[in-house]
């Protein structure tokens, strides 16, 4: 880390928060909820407990930490804080003891230092909005894998190139202002472009309108964080495979990033963006990443990537959009309205809108047997049992042999509930199936 990345920080530590707030709310990046860590980093099979150990490199004013270490509070686990900047670490600290957290062991120091003290390997790595800060961002990486579990999993975020042109275009704009002047000057010259922004200007486009504008003058470090940046650099899609490659590592799965969203996969499947048929087979003929980098450059509404990351060695059976191992137990990672299975006998053979209240939605036809079938995804019985008894007690009156009917028809009732993370799987003895605790599904009717 550079001596002025570590100046910066210093000076305004990031993000913004409020050490008595945590009292009154928790903040849940939904990157680092174990069930999604879990089901995307370890094929749903994990055992969560007291021997679990998560670090949270660059932890800046404790998002991450917090959350970590609240869900790994009652079975023991414990929470690594690494973070260069004082000032970020004593607003950490802060919101820590403000929760009573225990569990969190505190260290002042890069993530080339602390490697270099080859300490103890850790499950789970957070690493978010980091190492696209580093002079050399493939070193941290390494870093963070020298210090990782065998079947461990690194939780990241890196800017995205298409999605962030705005911020791109405005660095260059200003670049020739910035020589000679203090931080402190080159951010009140920024909040006077900020106040007086054209109509066509492409940060108020990335940012959704004047209500972004307004909130990056009320945030100093907002501000010196996205656009005053001493270093940084953004990755397409197959940037972000060869970065985890140079280190080597898989993209075992795209995810959400706080702020943006809970189920930022979605972004990445062509069947969201495109709806022409032959255009759409088509794309599905390419390899994933292909398809993958389409989304991105046709969204153009990527300002950055969340991912995991795991050894290239490693499978993950769970994360797949296929049905998972038959062993694994699906279950609603994201719990049902108190009427949903009622709603769902209701409604049946009319059409109707699966919704979570955060915009995700699907159109079905749904009846009695699907009710009965999402009955079944408990968390207690594996996908094999599933397929039997839809088979035997949902499907038992055809007159052909059901079995491999009853699996495509158990996949494809999955695809459509993890599209969003709906569903998740995991092991029955993983004993880890903590919910969602930001959305519900229910069941709508069509306006």
């Amino acid at each position: 880390m550079s001596k002025e990345v570590r100046a910066l920080y210093e000076q305004f530590p990031y993000p913004m928060r409020d050490p008595q707030e945590e009292k009154e709310r928790l903040l849940m990046p939904p990157m680092d909820t174990l069930s999604r860590v879990n089901h995307y980093g370890f094929g749903g099979r994990k055992k969560i407990d007291a021997r679990f150990r998560a670090l949270v490199a660059g932890g800046g004013t404790g998002d991450s930490l917090v959350w970590l270490a609240e869900q790994l509070r009652d079975c023991g686990g414990q929470v690594t804080y690494l973070e260069p900047s004082s000032a970020s670490t004593k607003v950490a600290r802060a919101r820590a003891e403000a929760r009573g957290l225990t569990n969190i062991t505190y260290v002042n120091a890069t993530i080339g230092e602390f490697a270099a003290t080859a300490p103890e390997k850790f499950d789970y790595i957070n690493c978010a909005g980091v190492l696209h800060h580093l002079e050399v961002p493939e070193q941290g990486l390494r870093d963070l894998v020298s210090v990782l579990a065998n079947d461990g999993c690194i939780g990241t975020m890196l800017y995205g190139e298409h999605g962030r042109l705005a911020v791109t275009e405005w660095r260059k704009m200003v670049a020739p202002l910035l020589p000679g002047k203090t931080l402190d000057e080159q951010l009140a010259m920024t909040r006077s472009l900020l106040s007086m922004l054209p109509e066509g200007n492409m940060l108020l486009k990335m940012g959704g309108g004047p209500g972004f504008i307004k909130g990056l003058l009320e945030n100093d470090p907002e501000i010196v964080d996205l656009l005053l940046h001493p270093v940084e650099c953004a990755y397409d899609v197959h940037g972000v495979y060869d970065f985890a490659a140079s280190a080597g590592l898989d993209v075992a799965a795209f995810t959400g990033f706080f702020g943006f969203g809970g189920t930022g996969k979605a972004h990445y499947s062509i069947e969201n963006h495109v709806a022409d048929p032959k255009i759409l087979r088509d794309l599905m003929a390419l390899p994933l990443r292909d398809q993958q980098a389409f989304c991105e450059r046709y969204s153009c509404a990527m300002p950055l990537h969340a991912f995991y990351l795991t050894r290239s060695d490693a499978k993950r059976a769970a994360a797949t959009t296929t049905m998972p191992d038959r062993d694994l137990c699906p279950w609603f990672f994201v719990a049902p309205s108190d009427g949903f299975f009622d709603d769902m006998l209701t409604n049946a053979g009319k059409p109707i809108i699966l919704a979570d209240g955060t915009g995700n939605a699907v159109d079905l036809t749904g009846g009695p047997d699907l009710a009965r079938l999402l009955a079944l995804f408990d968390g207690k019985t594996s996908f094999g049992d599933i397929s039997a008894r839809l088979r035997d007690e949902i499907l038992h009156k055809q007159p052909i042999d059901m079995n491999q009917i009853a699996d495509n028809t158990l996949a494809a009732v999955w695809a459509l509930f993890h599209k969003f993370d709906w569903m998740l799987a995991s092991s029955s003895e993983s004993g880890w199936q903590q919910q969602d605790g930001q959305r519900r599904l229910s069941v709508n009717l069509p306006k």
